[in-house]
C-alpha cells in the first residue's frame, strides 16, 4: 500500500469532503481518522491495519505508564471512524476540523502509509519548512565539501591515503 500524490477539495456545509479515489481504494470501506497535534496541525487518515501497527510501534517506545498513556490519549483522542457516501465523501467531526484549522478547504497529501489532511495555510507553512530545510541540508552539505576540497588542495589528506 502506497499513499502518494496531493489534492485539493473543498468542505461542504455538512462537513463533508470527498476523498480522492486514490486514496478511498486504499483506506477501504471504513477507516480511520485522527487529529494531529504538531507545529502543523492536521487531520491522518488511516486504514484499520496501518492504525494499530502506528499505535503499537509507538507504544513500544513507551518507558514508563505514563508515557504508554499519554501514547494511547494521542492515538486515541480526537479520533473517529468514517467512510464514504455513494459519491465519495466523508463526513469529517466538526471539533476534528476546527482543531486542524480547516475551515473550508482541504489538501489531501499522501505520506506513504497514511493521509494527511491539512489547511491550505499550514500546508503552506509545511512545504515552507521542508524547503528551508532542504535548504540548509545543502548548504552543509556545500560547506563541507568546501572544506574537503581545501584540505585536498593544501595536500592534508595525503597522510591518510585519501
Amino acid at each position: 500500500m502506497m499513499f502518494i500524490g496531493t489534492f485539493e477539495h473543498n468542505l461542504d456545509g455538512k462537513n463533508r469532503v470527498f476523498l480522492p479515489a486514490r486514496f478511498r481504494k486504499e483506506l477501504g470501506d471504513e477507516f480511520i481518522y485522527k487529529f494531529h497535534a504538531s507545529k502543523y496541525p492536521s487531520i491522518q487518515l488511516y486504514n484499520a491495519d496501518e492504525f494499530n501497527k502506528a499505535r503499537d510501534e509507538a507504544l513500544m517506545r513507551a518507558r514508563t505508564p505514563i508515557e504508554k498513556r499519554n501514547i494511547l490519549a494521542q492515538y486515541h483522542m480526537g479520533t473517529d471512524i468514517a467512510n464514504c457516501d455513494s459519491q465519495g465523501r466523508v463526513v469529517l467531526n466538526q471539533m476534528v476540523t476546527s482543531a486542524a484549522e480547516i475551515e473550508k478547504t482541504c489538501i489531501f497529501v499522501g505520506f506513504g502509509d497514511y493521509v494527511e489532511v491539512m489547511s491550505p495555510a499550514n500546508y503552506k507553512k509545511y512545504l515552507a519548512s521542508i524547503t528551508a530545510s532542504n535548504a540548509a541540508d545543502e548548504q552543509a552539505l556545500e560547506d563541507e565539501a568546501a572544506v574537503y576540497r581545501q584540505y585536498q588542495s593544501e595536500g592534508k589528506f595525503l597522510n591518510l591515503g585519501l
